[in-house]
């Protein structure tokens, strides 16, 4: 794909870096600096604890349902016209959430935003993968990755600090941001025609029953956990029909001409293993993202600023480890750095596990350093592992299925880690209060209970004086919530020793070719830049 000669402006390259390293990092970052914006959102906008998980989950739904699709638009109409578009969604629904009246005006929003992110981001890497020949390409995907990386990482703080002065500004900063990107890109991205050997026909009914299948799944799991009651018809008919869609989604995957997951890759055992590995790894990363500002904020008992800090022990060696576990990969291939990987993350959870009865933030350290490490290493070798494996002219497709499952994961961690914590505070603190001699609560205490736990999610639990008889059984509900963020964070540990696993039976000790190393994590994003039928330029088809 060319310019356009008859583009009305000067195409700058470097501006152009510049705007889609912007976009790539704003979407990042809102994925880890939300969570600690969700208490304050929810108790703002009168909503439910209930709802807490849904703020990230629509956001992140679509993004993994569209993303590949975002990327064949791209190639059908143009990749700035599709990106631009993108960015004008992202940034009227960042605002809408930023503005919104009550949970389901922010929920709806949020889902609107996780449609602009998939129309940004496989874009974003193209453009760059076009606008830069030769050397320079792989550094502009190195930088756009590496920036991105690191300021998703500072997310955290940013959510903290922003939510200390008010929870709109953590979604209302996407709007300067947004329109600084547009304008950028409008001045200096070329008019990049579409390409011509795109394949005309979209799988839009694969799109749709995968975003619906994970939706369900995401609402059955969520419906369960909240009511203590998985018997009830709204959960088993959730997700049953969760189940029925994904098996719809196989049967058309198999049978449209050109599928948004090419399942005949799977064939290759480190590709199919990289999948189910970031599907795993991507489950720990967001669910734990979502859960431990909870923590601090509940148990802990401080600031949203402040629960924003302690969290860098957890995301700084991300930054650190990925370069190193790159080089590993070089020297001995996928299965060794991705065993040991996920064993740290898996001594992760145990280590957090075991600290979170305590109550005490320093006891935690150790845990959050050993789960940045072990994402770090497995978020990096991840990807050369599975696109090493598949054919050249595959590799834009893998690298799109690959930053699908990571989101699916992320989805389905939320929901699945959420219902783990709230299925066993249920149960301990019935059985908890009975044995102490407290009469079962009602309906009209267990909502004094939530209304109480959604204050402390927002202000910290110091900072909140428990009244009635929430005063008399606030000791027990934070002592049976670390209980359940004990198995809760065992269960994540779990996931990671599964994931180990998998790695080790089905990841071949292979090498990268000649002269390909891995410089950090997001390496699959120089492969999303590859456009349809093109080995050296394209995008995610």
């Amino acid at each position: 794909m060319a310019a356009d000669p008859k583009a009305g402006h000067k195409a700058s390259p470097t501006l152009t870096l510049v705007a889609m390293t912007l976009a790539s990092s704003m979407i990042l970052v809102d994925q880890t600096a939300v969570p600690l914006a969700v208490p304050d959102l929810i108790v703002d906008l009168g909503g439910q604890i209930s709802e807490g998980p849904w703020i990230l989950t629509a956001n992140i739904i679509p993004l993994a349902a569209l993303m590949v699709l975002g990327g064949r638009l791209g190639d059908l109409f143009g990749l700035r016209r599709i990106f631009t578009i993108g960015a004008l969604l992202f940034v009227c629904s960042s605002a809408l959430v930023g503005f919104s009246q009550d949970p389901l005006w922010a929920i709806a929003a949020r889902a609107a935003q996780g449609t602009g992110a998939a129309l940004m981001m496989p874009t974003s890497l193209a453009i760059v993968s076009t606008v830069f020949a030769g050397p320079a390409r792989g550094r502009a995907l190195g930088l756009l990755a590496g920036a991105s990386a690191f300021f998703a990482a500072c997310g955290p703080v940013l959510g903290g600090l922003l939510t200390s002065v008010d929870w709109r500004l953590v979604f209302l900063i996407n709007v300067p941001l947004a329109i600084i990107t547009l304008a950028l890109t409008l001045k200096a991205v070329p008019s990049l025609a579409p390409d011509p050997n795109a394949p005309r026909r979209i799988d839009y009914a694969g799109a749709v029953t995968f975003a619906l299948a994970m939706a369900l799944a995401v609402f059955g799991l969520t419906q369960g956990a909240n009511n203590s009651d998985w018997t009830q018809p709204t959960v088993i008919v959730s997700l049953a029909a969760a189940v029925a869609l994904a098996v719809a989604f196989v049967v058309i995957e198999l049978k449209v001409q050109n599928p948004l997951v090419e399942f005949k890759l799977f064939r290759h055992r480190d590709f199919l293993a990289a999948n189910i590995s970031q599907v795993l790894a991507g489950m720990v990363e967001l669910g734990m993202g979502f859960l431990l500002p909870a923590y601090l904020l509940l148990v802990v008992g401080v600031d949203p600023e402040i629960a924003g800090l302690m969290l860098i022990p957890s995301t700084l060696p991300i930054i650190l480890f990925g370069p190193l576990a790159g080089r590993a990969f070089d020297r001995m291939g996928g299965r060794v750095p991705l065993v040991v990987g996920f064993l740290v993350l898996a001594a992760s959870g145990v280590a957090l596990g075991f600290a979170a009865p305590t109550e005490n933030f320093l006891d935690l350290i150790p845990g959050l350093v050993l789960q940045g490490i072990g994402l770090g290493i497995v978020l990096t070798v991840n990807d050369p592992t599975g696109l090493s494996a598949v054919p050249e002219d595959a590799q834009g497709q893998g690298a799109g299925m690959i930053n699908t499952t990571e989101q699916m994961g992320g989805a389905l961690g939320i929901a699945v880690l959420s219902s783990v914590l709230l299925t066993v505070y249920w149960n301990k603190i019935y059985s908890g209060l009975e044995k102490l001699g407290f009469p079962r609560p009602t309906q009209e205490e267990l909502q004094q209970g939530r209304e109480y736990i959604l204050k402390v999610g927002q202000e910290g639990r110091d900072n909140v004086d428990p009244t009635g008889i929430i005063a008399k059984v606030d000791p027990y509900i934070v002592l049976y919530h670390g209980q359940a963020y004990e198995i809760t964070f065992f269960v994540a540990g779990g996931l990671a020793l599964v994931g180990a696993i998998v790695c080790f039976f089905l990841v071949q000790s292979r090498r990268p070719s000649e002269g390909e190393h891995i410089s950090g994590r997001r390496w699959r994003w120089r492969f999303m830049g590859r456009r349809s039928g093109d080995s050296t330029t394209g995008t995610v088809a």
